[in-house]
């Protein structure tokens, strides 16, 4: 004889104590996962990461308002060749830069024979 469905099937208390553990077991894997993520941003480490990105923006900001405040008249025009020479040299650093590793490598060359 084969028992009935009913009696294989747990209480409600026994699914609810099994959801209960569950998403304890959820809840803790989540909690080491997050910590996971945030630990290069903890402690001494989210401030300097902070500042080494925001440091050089602030001293061009402080510099600028500087100049505007000690010459106005001056500064516009000023400012302008320095974004224009800024524009230049974003294009000319890495032609430099290629260079600069391609004399590398000859000289590498040149040296091993």
């Amino acid at each position: 004889m084969s028992q009935s469905p009913l009696k294989n099937k747990p209480s409600v208390r026994q699914r609810r104590d099994a959801l209960l553990a569950e998403c304890t077991l959820q809840r803790a894997a989540l909690g080491v996962q997050t910590q996971l993520l945030l630990q290069p941003l903890t402690g001494g480490n989210l401030r300097q990461t902070i500042m080494a990105r925001v440091k050089k923006p602030l001293l061009v900001g402080a510099a600028v308002l500087g100049l505007m405040l000690l010459r106005p008249r001056r500064s516009l025009p000023m400012l302008l060749r320095a974004s224009k020479l800024l524009r230049h040299a974003t294009v000319a650093l890495p032609v430099i830069r290629s260079v600069l590793q391609r004399m590398d490598r000859q000289r590498e060359h040149h040296t091993a024979k």
